[in-house]
């Protein structure tokens, strides 16, 4: 039986900067009423002293963040118990850096974290930091993000292969809406549970909650989500309380196997990658409208049977004015049925027919013996294909032959198209490297998936600030839908049923990679921190 951590996490209520000293009364008095329940560690949110909106200017009552530090080790030391406070730091070479800083027992400085993806006007009182420490505590080993880096999947992979068996996110969720009670956000929604899901690990979010500075609303939901990014336990929108949950000890487990030699361009200077040169273009907004249907089906068991059934969707997409339809990825139980050459002709000939583009997949060599391939075909021919480069862990998979080359990105009347198959949706470094790459829409086939796709799909989409289109059978994990940039799905197919669905998308869209004033995915990125990510071995096995 793994070993269990007592976390509690302290959700307390904005202040703002001109009310720090009475934020500070009331965090201190809350962790000494969150110590009854005996922790092992007590997380405050983001910048719980002296606020979030610092404001220009020093302001009456502040005190320096090393007298803050020094009444949030004095607790920990109080209560024998660690405490994780997200607050302002002095930052390396001088200013403030909004940090993470972890006490021990004994109320000594464990370590620190500074925030890497600094979120709008962040950037005017804090400087960014660049590195991805872990700690080890007498009950496991403990990495730190803060807010916004959530939305970074590089910073959430690198806390675990640097051996974080729990993440502490320390956040301040912004929100909006007309009625408190149904504040959210998408790091709640669908970025932290993904965070989790992907890298197999435990996560821990405390939130802020009420108004800051008359202009910021926060929406609490602190949570804590397990290894399969599922939230087992969370706080409203508007409760002034401590969630404590005992949380598993061990060590991360992401569902895919990782290919780190595969990731090399998450690591290039950010001047050097194509992406750059895409961002340079000039557009034309209305001149790129195409439109997109994904189709959710069980695909047939032979190969003949699919040609008949891809033939009647397309046909009928072409009457909806579809420029490219993308079909699940066959199983691979079924590839002895659905011989290579045939389908591949089959296919070419309905893209010819219709002048449609098709995204399909079969596997090559005898009795589909070889490598799954995914196809795009148009009315000329094939336009691209993409070998699977990534698999689940398992006896099941064991004899699965890979691909060993990273998606190309190619041009078509849709826009830059990269492609994902199967279980390369779930690794994160694969989206990313193919928007890095210049991808303006991604195509992800799937058939059954391991984890739920509806989550993924808008994570991948919004992470990268990419069109995601996904295609899967109508399964419990399966889903076939089309997103935004923002996240955002623009279609979505009925659970379980058997349909197409389609959406317009623009590939310009694409190009507006800041999520905030400032706070761009790609320029913001910093690839010379991620060296993690491409190091031989790092949880290249479960």
């Amino acid at each position: 039986m793994a070993r269990t951590a007592r976390i509690a996490l302290l959700q307390l209520p904005a202040f703002s900067i001109e009310d720090a000293a009475s934020s500070l009364e009331h965090t201190l008095r809350r962790i000494d009423e969150a110590a009854r329940k005996k922790p092992d560690l007590i997380a405050l949110p983001e910048v719980t002293y002296p606020a979030y909106f610092i404001g220009e200017g020093a302001t009456p009552g502040v005190i320096a963040p090393a007298d803050a530090m020094a009444a949030f080790g004095a607790k920990a030391r109080e209560h024998g118990l660690y405490v994780a406070a997200g607050m302002a730091l002095e930052a390396d070479g001088g200013g403030l850096a909004n940090g993470a800083a972890l006490f021990g027992r004994d109320g000594a400085l464990v370590g620190r974290y500074d925030k890497s993806f600094l979120w709008h006007f962040d950037t005017r009182w804090f400087a960014a930091g660049g590195a991805y420490p872990v700690f080890e505590t007498d009950f496991g080993r403990v990495g730190m993000l803060v807010c916004a880096d959530g939305r970074l999947p590089e910073i959430a992979r690198s806390l675990t292969l640097n051996g974080a068996q729990v993440i502490l996110d320390l956040t301040a969720w912004v929100s909006t809406g007309r009625r408190v009670e149904d504040l959210t956000t998408v790091q709640r929604e669908y970025m932290m549970p993904v965070r989790a899901a992907e890298n197999g690990v435990w996560v821990a979010a405390a939130s802020k909650f009420g108004i800051e500075a008359e202009s910021i609303v926060y929406c609490g939901r602190s949570c804590f989500i397990d290894p399969r990014g599922r939230i087992v336990a969370e706080l409203g929108s508007h409760e002034d309380a401590a969630l404590v949950y005992d949380v598993p000890i061990d060590d991360a487990a992401p569902p895919i196997i990782r290919r780190p030699e595969l990731y090399e361009t998450l690591t290039h200077p950010t001047e050097s990658l194509a992406v750059m040169r895409t961002l340079d273009e000039a557009t034309v907004v209305p001149e790129h409208e195409r439109r997109i249907a994904t189709v959710q089906v069980t695909m047939p068991p032979t190969g003949k049977e699919f040609l008949q059934l891809a033939r009647r969707h397309v046909e009928r997409q072409r009457l909806q004015d579809a420029d490219v339809v993308l079909f699940p990825a066959t199983p691979s139980r079924l590839r002895a049925a659905y011989p290579h050459d045939d389908v591949l002709d089959g296919v070419t000939r309905i893209a010819a027919d219709t002048g449609i583009m098709i995204a399909f997949t079969v596997s090559e060599g005898d009795g589909g013996s070889g490598k799954r391939t995914m196809y795009v075909g148009g009315p000329r021919g094939i336009i691209a294909k993409h070998q699977q480069t990534h698999k689940p862990p398992g006896p099941r998979f064991e004899g699965m032959p890979l691909g060993d080359d990273v998606c190309a990105v190619v041009n078509t009347p849709v826009g830059r198209v990269g492609m994902m198959l199967a279980a390369e949706g779930f690794v994160p470094e694969v989206a990313r490297s193919l928007m890095l790459g210049g991808a303006e829409v991604i195509l992800w086939a799937a058939d059954d998936p391991v984890a739920p796709m509806t989550q993924v799909a808008r994570a991948r989409a919004d992470e990268n600030r990419v069109f995601i289109a996904c295609a899967a059978a109508p399964t419990a994990n399966g889903a076939s839908m089309i997103a935004d940039p923002t996240g955002r799905p623009l279609a979505t197919a009925l659970v379980g049923a058997e349909l197409a669905v389609s959406a317009t998308v623009n590939r310009a869209l694409a190009h507006l990679k800041a999520m905030a004033p400032g706070t761009d995915v790609v320029r913001n990125r910093k690839p010379a921190s991620y060296g993690a990510l491409t190091r031989a071995g790092a949880l290249a096995t479960p």
